[in-house]
């Protein structure tokens, strides 16, 4: 039986692929079921809920994909298809009669690093509060007393970093700077080569998989600021011990007059087309509008000759949108006010004092903004904004896609359309769940592996 995937590996029909499966399949499974025999495939006990079948409760993913190899002849793994209330797992296993049910030990949601705001102040003893509360701080020793880089948790590819500015003095021989449109200029320590293990971790750094949080000072008489996150932008191969980098501060959008308010001193811009963001307030609104009609996919693109190149191509909004950092922030802002001013109006106050702007302080959570629906559940929403019509495609990272499907239930695809200077209203439209569900996905680009043994003509 031939088995339709889609773009991120996941099977398109589960429901129709599986409906010849019985009861007695599933029954088959939850007689000998054990998450040992479970776990080659990629399941893991579940989050959210359970499948419950004579007092015992099961994780229904699991169920469904061992149950399938009765019908398929193979099981299907975790990977393949998606879970939650509404996906054509769960709706598979309860038209057999069984009972998928939210668990009743679930916690509300907790958000990482609640105790951050940007541009705040702290002491060492407060950061290492906020990421590790329950380390043992001494001050002027240890990782959190006096290391400047320290990786957290232990092995995970994601540091916080505490930089002093400034010429080098005596015990901190180190020269960073911060330029005007957002760049960090870091060197590493002196005993760091570029084969050192922290320096090909800091090299190899994903922001959709870790997070780097910068925290700076412009002497050691005061207080740190917390700056946000950093993405990786380059490092100079001819320069070690210490190792050149050049970090890009992500969310930039701080001018000469803010930085002046934190006391940071600032070098010239590296980018010379760089434009000061305007810090005047949010006064746009948002209005929310039914979501467009079916727009269907594009042809497979032709490559692209020179002869074609010279032809005039319509504007990509695209990929235009994917080179302004400033919209997106902008869109993020006007969807943060959007959510607090909802929650105000439904009477819900308290939920509105913890509506975050969560890609601020987590580049790896998959989602923008994280809000609560009036009655309390939680709300996952990646923010998508675009200066073209609604029916402007948009990129997504496969990041995004995997925590769509992860958090089905609480995941928003917010598409803010229209946005243009001026205009006192813009519009944006929902796309709720699975982003697979809702939109269709077309791969753009590809990550390639050198094979090990290449053919030679």
């Amino acid at each position: 039986m031939q088995i339709k995937k889609g773009p991120t590996g996941r099977i398109k029909g589960l429901r129709k692929l599986l409906e010849g499966m019985k009861r007695e399949d599933v029954l088959g499974v939850l007689s000998s079921f054990s998450l040992e025999a479970a776990a080659p495939h990629g399941y893991i006990q579940s989050t959210d809920f359970d499948l419950v079948y004579e007092g015992r409760t099961y994780p229904p993913k699991a169920v469904l994909g061992l149950a399938a190899e009765r019908v398929l002849g193979r099981p299907l793994n975790s990977g393949e298809f998606s879970g939650g209330e509404k996906s054509a797992c769960f709706a598979v296993l309860q038209s057999l009669d069984f009972e998928v049910s939210r668990k009743i030990t679930k916690k509300p949601l907790q958000y990482d690093f609640r105790g951050l705001e940007r541009l705040q102040s702290y002491d060492r003893r407060e950061i290492a509060g906020v990421f590790e509360p329950d380390a043992k701080f001494t001050p002027g020793a240890g990782l959190w007393g006096i290391q400047g880089i320290v990786e957290t948790p232990a092995n995970s590819g994601s540091f916080v970093f505490i930089v002093t500015l400034g010429e080098p003095v005596e015990g901190n021989p180190y020269q960073d700077a911060l330029t005007l449109d957002g760049y960090l200029i870091w060197e590493s320590q002196t005993r760091q080569s570029l084969q050192s293990r922290v320096i090909q971790k800091l090299l190899a750094h994903d922001p959709q998989e870790q997070n780097i949080h910068l925290f700076l000072r412009p002497n050691d008489r005061v207080k740190y600021t917390y700056l946000g996150l950093l993405e990786y932008f380059s490092h100079d191969p001819q320069k070690n011990n210490p190792v050149h980098f050049i970090w890009r501060i992500q969310n930039w959008d701080l001018n000469q007059e803010r930085l002046d308010s934190v006391n940071l001193p600032v070098l010239p811009p590296l980018d010379p087309a760089y434009s000061p963001p305007h810090q005047s307030p949010v006064v746009q609104g948002l209005v929310r509008v039914p979501s467009p009609a079916h727009v269907p996919l594009p042809a497979a693109p032709r490559r692209r000759t020179a002869s074609r190149a010279k032809a005039k191509d319509p504007i990509d909004w695209a990929e235009r949108d994917l080179r302004n950092r400033q919209l997106g922030l902008h869109g993020e802002k006007l969807v943060l006010k959007y959510e607090i001013d909802m929650l105000r109006a439904a009477g819900r106050p308290e939920l509105a004092d913890q509506v975050r702007h969560e890609a601020l302080y987590d580049s790896a959570a998959g989602f923008d903004i994280a809000s609560f629906r009036p009655d309390g559940r939680s709300k996952r929403i990646e923010v998508k904004t675009t200066q073209g019509p609604a029916s402007t495609p948009f990129f997504i990272s496969i990041n995004e896609v995997l925590a769509s499907r992860e958090y089905a239930d609480s995941y928003f695809i917010y598409r803010v359309f229209g946005q243009q200077p001026g205009a006192e209203q813009v519009k944006f439209f929902e796309l709720p769940g699975d982003v697979e569900i809702s939109c269709g996905l077309q791969p753009t680009t590809f990550r390639a592996y050198p094979h090990d043994e290449i053919e030679q003509d």
